[in-house]
């Protein structure tokens, strides 16, 4: 015999809970159904729960249907309830068929359309069945289109129901909707009155003090506007509605003395108002503000705060451990690093300070092992003027003999071939030692170069965690709003925003449905968002695949090149590479010292390694140190080089050039031809370095050139003339032709040439 599991009583409890609540929810689509089945525009009945059943399904569609018959049996004459009923009846048929068609793509426009057409074809039919006219005519055009149109605001607010959006999570789009939902509710239930009091009204006063009180006078005069507008049209003083924006607005501007000092400035508003109405109603608006202001005011603050909390933006939460959070981290590491530095200086100085004169040494040395065991060394040892020829004559770089000391020396001295030959020994071996500590100098200094570089460096990510400003939360809320629309079932969505305008949107779904376009998906994100974005691409992550939407870029650019090595050889000495980020261009040139293979080295490894150091997200200061450092330990030899960097903003047309000992650029700016000319020094001379930088801002059709100092050995004025006759060229072919005349200028005897063109599109 099968045995039967019992079910536990606390999951019974949520089952019943869960009825309860879908039961309960049900009344409520009845009772929203039953309200707007009675809406009244001045003269006219639009039934507005044709709108809402559109844009229910299922459980819900049969409860709308049902409060809207029950609306029209109770509330509404013959005529108005066929024609509630007709169109009624016909738009629950075709969402059943749109349903059983499984079409869900332009759901909500092929519904709004169709209620337009059944309302106003039962109405028009109803209305030539008695006395036709031009005013029922248009006032049922009227009247069908505001059905319509309601379809696509009862659309985004049963969106935001089902899917049990949080106040954080929901976009101007999914706001406006509800706004506009809870405003035709007003139409629907303004005719109620209990002693000449509007229970509407009342409910409208405390959604505006609201409104104001969240979102500033902005929420409030946008709120009492759409509030009043509608009570208007329902039949109250058309002065005494407009009256709401005016408390609307007024609240909100006092909003931020807090809600009692916002409740009483709505209430006060209203008071003036009905005073200079003077009349019954004017005096039942006042009540129903004061009633709504008491309200309000009774509303716990810490409620009020949470809910305006969610609504405004999120904040950034940093992980913290038992260190503290990630930037304090990296901001210790950075401090610590950087006391290393000065460490390994300070006992360096102090090293050096220490250390006594180098002939002083010597002499001590060559006494210690020749003159110790002497018998005169107290009253003969050592004679100064003797020794100081001797060390004159070492530091010259000649050997000492015993003929270089006095005769009276050699009298009187018996090892004077012996203090010759230490003499020599000791002085060699000291100038190796010298070389050592002065090449032991130089590692520490490369050593104290390279912790400064990388204390700079951790100071830049610090500051890159604690920036989070680029994070976009209005538009995550519209992204997730527009795939959830199109039946994507969404794991996470980020959007960021660095200051050069680069967005990037990376969400992450179960599954991309089947059918979907991701062109038409990147066209409406395009719209929703306000900025023309790319087609995706694809990722495989550990929740589904990841979508990553980047932003099209404003400008765009093309690049030409040209180059000639000394004398044709094989290698030229100078290099550039051209490459783009998210966001930038970068066109980086470096001039070897010299020419040949050693000058090609030195340039290539000068631009490989910033290259590839800026395309890891280092900054260029911090770039150019390290690069300036593995230059000067490359080998024992001098090694120079310089550096022509131009950054080019794709977004903003923003450009940087930056120069550490490279020839001058020069640039088109409004048909005019300038020069780029700041004074600097070439890597590896110096510790130390920092780039001379010029900021400008391109636009379309303006050209950047770059040249080596080999395409300037016969002065600059003819390229200007070239760069300011071209009429939008071929990049590579200007670079050529600029190439070509400098060679023919400078004749036989030339250095390596290099010239580089950029010319900017604007799209």
């Amino acid at each position: 015999m099968e045995k039967i599991k019992s079910v536990p009583e606390s999951e019974k409890n949520d089952r019943m809970i869960e009825k309860g609540l879908h039961f309960l929810g049900l009344i409520l689509w009845f009772m929203s159904s039953f309200i707007l089945s009675g809406a009244g525009l001045f003269s006219v009945r639009v039934p507005l729960c044709v709108g809402l059943a559109a844009a229910c399904t299922g459980a819900e569609l049969l409860a709308v249907c049902a409060g809207g018959i029950t609306g029209c049996f109770l509330r509404l004459g013959i005529q108005d309830s066929l024609s509630c009923l007709i169109p009624l009846t016909a738009t629950v048929g075709a969402v059943i068929a749109l349903e059983k068609l499984r079409i869900r793509n332009k759901r909500t426009g092929i519904l709004s359309a169709c209620v337009f057409l059944f309302s106003f074809a039962s109405s028009t039919v109803l209305m030539f069945s008695g006395t036709p006219s031009l005013n029922g005519f248009l006032l049922n055009l009227c009247s069908s289109f505001l059905c319509g149109c309601s379809v696509v605001f009862y659309s985004g607010t049963v969106s935001c129901i089902n899917k049990r959006r949080s106040l954080s999570m929901l976009d101007s789009h999914s706001l406006i909707c509800i706004m506009v939902s809870l405003c035709t509710f007003f139409l629907g239930c303004s005719e109620v009155s209990i002693f000449g009091f509007r229970p509407a009204r009342l409910f409208g006063s405390l959604v505006i003090i609201a409104a104001a009180a969240l979102f500033s006078q902005a929420g409030g005069s946008i709120a009492g506007i759409s509030i009043g507008t509608c009570v208007a049209v329902s039949g109250t003083s058309v002065a005494l509605s407009l009256c709401y924006g005016i408390c609307g607005l007024a609240a909100g501007i006092f909003s931020k003395y807090g809600q009692i000092v916002c409740a009483a400035v709505f209430s006060g508003i209203a008071g003036v108002a009905a005073l200079i109405d003077g009349s019954q109603e004017g005096i039942s608006v006042f009540a129903e503000a004061a009633a709504a202001s008491l309200i309000f005011a009774a509303v716990p603050k810490k409620l009020l705060t949470k809910i305006r909390n969610d609504i405004s933006l999120p904040k950034q939460q940093r992980i913290a451990s038992e260190f503290g959070n990630a930037k304090e981290r990296i901001l210790e590491a950075s401090r610590a690093i950087g006391s290393v530095s000065k460490c390994v200086k300070s006992v360096s100085d102090g090293i050096e300070a220490m250390a006594p004169a180098n002939d002083v040494i010597v002499c001590m040395r060559v006494r210690e092992r020749v003159c110790a065991e002497c018998s005169l060394k107290d009253g003969f040892c050592p004679e100064s003027g003797d020794f100081s020829a001797v060390i004159e004559k070492l530091s010259r770089g000649e050997a000492v003999s015993p003929e270089d000391f006095s005769l009276d020396f050699n009298t009187k001295c018996p090892s004077v071939p012996r203090l010759a030959d230490t003499f020599n020994r000791i002085y060699s071996g000291r100038n190796a030692i010298n070389a050592l500590q002065a090449s032991a100098g130089r590692s520490r200094e490369v050593a104290c170069g390279q912790f400064d570089s990388m204390a700079e460096l951790l100071k830049e990510l610090s500051s890159e965690v604690e920036s989070d400003a680029a994070v976009l939360h209005e538009k995550e809320r519209t992204a997730l709003r527009v795939l959830s629309d199109r039946d994507f079932s969404v794991c996470s969505v980020r959007c960021t925003q660095p200051l050069s305008g680069a967005m990037t949107l990376k969400c992450t779904v179960e599954e991309i449905p089947q059918g979907t376009s991701l062109t038409r998906l990147t066209a409406v994100l395009s719209s929703e968002l306000g900025a023309e974005l790319k087609p995706p691409e694809i990722k495989e992550s550990a929740d589904g695949k990841e979508l990553i939407f980047l932003r099209k870029e404003i400008f765009s650019f093309r690049f030409g090149a040209a180059s000639a090595s000394c004398g044709n050889r094989k290698l030229c000495g100078d290099y550039f590479e051209c490459f783009r980020t998210e966001s930038k261009a970068y066109i980086i040139m470096s001039d070897g010292m010299g020419t040949g293979g050693r000058a090609a080295i030195d340039s290539a490894m000068t631009v490989e390694l910033f290259s590839r150091l800026i395309r890891a997200g280092i900054s260029l200061d911090t770039a150019l140190a390290i690069t300036n450092t593995a230059l000067a330990v490359k080998s024992d030899d001098e090694s120079l080089s310089t550096l022509d960097v131009a950054q080019i903003d794709l977004f903003s047309g923003e450009a940087i050039i930056l120069k550490a000992g490279a020839a001058p650029s020069f640039y088109t700016c409004s048909g005019r031809v300038r020069t780029v000319e700041p004074p600097s020094t070439p890597l590896g001379i110096l510790s130390k370095i920092g780039f001379s930088k010029y900021a400008l801002r391109l636009h379309g059709g303006d050209m950047l050139v770059m040249v080596s100092d080999g395409i300037l050995g016969s002065g600059s004025s003819w390229l200007r003339d070239e760069i300011k006759a071209a009429r939008n060229p071929d990049a590579r072919e200007f670079s050529e032709l600029l190439l070509g005349t400098a060679r023919r200028k400078c004749g036989d005897r030339y250095d390596d040439m290099t010239v580089l063109t950029v010319i900017i599109d604007e799209k």
